[in-house]
């Protein structure tokens, strides 16, 4: 007898059970029985705890009211659907001035906002716009003109993010570093040096070309952050120097390389520029004498 090839079984899908029109209704119970309770407990938050008032703590320019309204919050609303965190984030974007706020529930009716007054810190110039900023570098107002009593005067590139209520941003490539941090490590290497406590400016708008403002004085040239320690120790040694000298002296130190510093001593702003004014060279020695 001729031996037939085996024919290759196909793979059946088990076919599934089909319930009965009673274990059918049996689940459907059963699902009722388990979601019941928790539309029963959704449906009383939204009956019982909705916003009747406000609780509010702080100090600042801002009233009560424009708080309230710029949180987004209304009377009426579900205190337990209320999104806290989106919330706090309206109120410091709405009003600058605001620098930290904090929203909880007060059950059953009330929503309890606490805030805190931003502290004006830096005045931060961008592509020719000068803003007051706070700690954080949050844009709290632009102006029309340069402030004067600010902790910081600070000059940087265009940037991406500049308006009231948003952090200053910046388009960075990969590797590069934000004209914000190159600011911030040259005012940390500056404050190791005898500078200290007395540098109040800086431009950082052109990384070829970075500069420090000494005592309101004294514009101190740096060029590009290469050897930044060594051109920052002879700076300090030269302003000590002209310092002990005239400790009112206006003028640019000229420090972009590391074997000599160049002032050229400037007017003060209540005299006439004399001709006699001559730029003095000052060697590293020299400069600590």
């Amino acid at each position: 007898m001729e031996n037939k090839k085996a024919q290759p079984q196909k793979n059946k899908t088990p076919k599934k059970k089909r319930l009965s029109k009673k274990a059918r209704r049996r689940r459907r119970v059963r699902i009722a029985i388990v979601t019941l309770p928790i539309v029963i407990v959704v449906l009383a938050a939204v009956a019982l705890f909705r916003v009747e008032g406000f609780s509010l703590s702080g100090e600042g320019r801002y009233d009560g009211d424009e708080i309230v309204s710029a949180s987004g919050i209304d009377i009426g609303d579900c205190l337990m659907w209320i999104n806290l965190n989106k919330a706090e984030d309206r109120i410091t974007k709405k009003l600058p001035y605001i620098e930290t706020v904090t929203i909880k529930r007060k059950l059953p009716h009330t929503v309890s906002i606490e805030y805190k007054q931003a502290k004006v810190l830096y005045g931060v110039c961008v592509d020719g716009t000068w803003a007051l900023t706070d700690t954080k570098y949050k844009v709290i107002e632009l102006l029309d003109s340069e402030p004067e009593n600010v902790s910081q005067k600070i000059k940087l590139p265009k940037a991406k993010t500049f308006e009231p209520g948003s952090v200053i941003a910046f388009e960075v490539k990969d590797g590069e570093e934000s004209p914000l941090d190159t600011y911030k490590n040259l005012l940390t290497e500056a404050e190791k040096t005898s500078l200290k406590g007395k540098i109040n400016g800086a431009d950082v708008s052109n990384p070829a070309a970075l500069t420090l403002t000494y005592d309101g004085r004294i514009t101190i040239k740096l060029g590009t952050f290469a050897d930044i320690p060594a051109k920052l120790k002879l700076a300090a040694g030269a302003v000590e120097k002209e310092d002990r000298i005239d400790s009112t002296e206006y003028g640019t130190l000229d420090a972009t390389i590391t074997d000599k510093a160049y002032f050229r001593p400037e007017a003060k702003k209540s005299e006439t520029p004399s001709a006699e004014q001559t730029t003095a060279e000052i060697s590293p020695e020299q400069a600590v004498e």
